[in-house]
């Protein structure tokens, strides 16, 4: 059909002359391009190191929980001698035996409060009477379990 036919007809003539429109094809949204590919890649790699990266450092302190869940399962009338015990084998776990296996008294209690940022202010466990605070020790060694600093 040409224009001169078309010029004879009425209006709703035209209009059913007239063919509907084709939609075209999606666009697929797949494969990305490479950079996609290698962005998603890398934030995998990354969120996977993350993760075994913290399980493998919880796994070396799992003695520290061990020692945690120890002191909370202590008899209320526990000896402040069975809490330190607790910590120095804790501490022996991280720090150079030579250096933690002599320190008694005063020396221990130094170097409990020296390995700390939290303030804990541990005292000579030898020196201490029946009149102490048993549950604030006890608290006192778990803060100090949880924020010890390894230095080397």
């Amino acid at each position: 059909m040409d224009n001169q036919d078309l010029d004879n007809l009425e209006l709703y003539q035209l209009m059913a002359e007239i063919k509907p429109v084709t939609e075209p094809t999606a666009i697929s949204m797949w494969p990305q391009g490479p950079g996609w590919t290698v962005l998603i890649v890398a934030v995998i790699l990354i969120a996977i190191t993350f993760f075994a990266r913290n399980r493998f450092k919880r796994y070396q302190q799992r003695h520290r929980f061990y020692a945690i869940d120890e002191i909370n399962n202590l008899a209320d009338d526990s000896s402040a001698l069975a809490i330190s015990s607790i910590l120095k084998r804790c501490a022996l776990n991280d720090f150079a035996r030579s250096e933690i296996a002599s320190l008694t008294g005063p020396q221990w209690s130094e170097f409990l409060n020296k390995h700390c940022d939290k303030h804990t202010d541990f005292t000579d466990f030898y020196t201490l009477d029946a009149s102490y605070d048993r549950t604030k020790l006890k608290q006192q060694a778990i803060t100090w379990l949880t924020n010890y600093k390894v230095t080397s």
